[in-house]
């Protein structure tokens, strides 16, 4: 788990060679945050990234200060942070998969449904578990149709459910 005001954005595997190269499994969408001249934050200190390659869907980084393997074998395991305010927001409609976990969902007409427990990433689109308390969990396609509005500051979700989603003695209006 990263630190309180921050979000991981890698995890340092291994170390790579005798001159202090770490292999990093990325843990973000946005590679740029690997990019040379990038600051980073490891072990709680404030870094910079050297060098960056990319291969197989593995970052292997040069970071300053870490100048041999057996420094950067002191790095295995670790995350690799950023500042939370420093992440990306790219529209209104983006959301990051730890903002929407926990949101409570409500139907349009104001029904509770539950709380995000889970956010599965299908390929196709994200689907966003439920929970229900005692009742089945409710599986919401994060369509726009569907999700009509987030409010990360209110902690709520208001989604629109076509017909179906709901077993039919469960039905809103």
């Amino acid at each position: 788990m990263p630190r309180d005001g921050y979000r991981a954005i890698g995890l340092i595997e291994r170390p790579r060679g005798l001159k202090g190269e770490i292999k990093a499994r990325p843990l973000t969408d946005f590679p740029e945050r690997f990019e040379p001249g990038a600051r980073v934050f490891i072990s709680g200190l404030s870094r910079t990234v050297a060098r960056s390659n990319w291969q197989k869907g593995r970052v292997y980084l040069y970071i300053e200060g870490v100048a041999d393997r057996e420094s950067a074998e002191s790095l295995r395991g670790e995350l690799i942070e950023i500042p939370e305010d420093e992440r990306p927001r790219t529209s209104e409609a983006f959301w990051y998969i730890d903002e929407i976990e926990g949101l409570r969902v409500v139907t349009v007409g104001g029904d509770q449904l539950g709380n995000v427990r889970e956010v599965l990433q299908t390929g196709a689109n994200d689907v966003y578990i439920v929970d229900r308390g005692t009742r089945r969990d409710l599986l919401v396609p994060a369509l726009r149709d569907v999700v009509v509005g987030v409010d990360v500051e209110a902690g709520t979700m208001t989604v629109d459910l076509p017909d179906g989603l709901l077993p039919d003695d469960e039905a809103v209006d």
